[in-house]
């Protein structure tokens, strides 16, 4: 049987599930929630190979793990109940980004280290990608 692989789309609407998610999280409920989304099983391995999913995983335990007791129904109106769930998904979405921002800062710095060591200036590596040739003919 072939392996699943994930589209960039696929990877955004578990990061977005994932965002969004309350009450008790593992990969277990994870890897059931995104068979019945995508329609085709995936297992704890092939989710955490994604970084997107990783981090936001990750972000998602710690967020529900320091979440305060959500006030009763009865005690707050519908209203405001769906602008602190908004507010909740929002704040998520933001640390699931930080997280992401961080990774691609530290990637940088690596990239910087190599090209330092490998004797690239900054000119070297902002030089434009050659021009694509598409309609020539690979006759000569």
């Amino acid at each position: 049987m072939a392996k699943a692989r994930l589209s960039d789309d696929e990877i955004e609407r578990i990061v977005s599930l994932l965002i969004s998610w309350q009450g008790k999280l593992s990969w277990e409920l994870l890897t059931e929630q995104v068979g019945v989304m995508l329609k085709r099983p995936f297992t704890r391995q092939g989710l955490d190979k994604q970084e997107n999913i990783r981090t936001a995983f990750q972000q998602a335990k710690d967020r529900l793990r320091s979440s305060p007791v959500t006030p009763s129904a009865s005690s707050v109106s519908t209203e405001l109940a769906i602008l602190l769930g908004r507010v909740d998904r929002l704040e998520a979405e933001i640390a699931v980004l930080k997280a992401e921002r961080n990774r691609f800062h530290e990637k940088f710095a690596t990239w910087q280290y190599n090209a330092r060591s490998k004797g690239l200036s900054e000119s070297d590596l902002n030089m434009p990608l050659p021009k694509v040739e598409r309609d020539r003919s690979t006759e000569k």
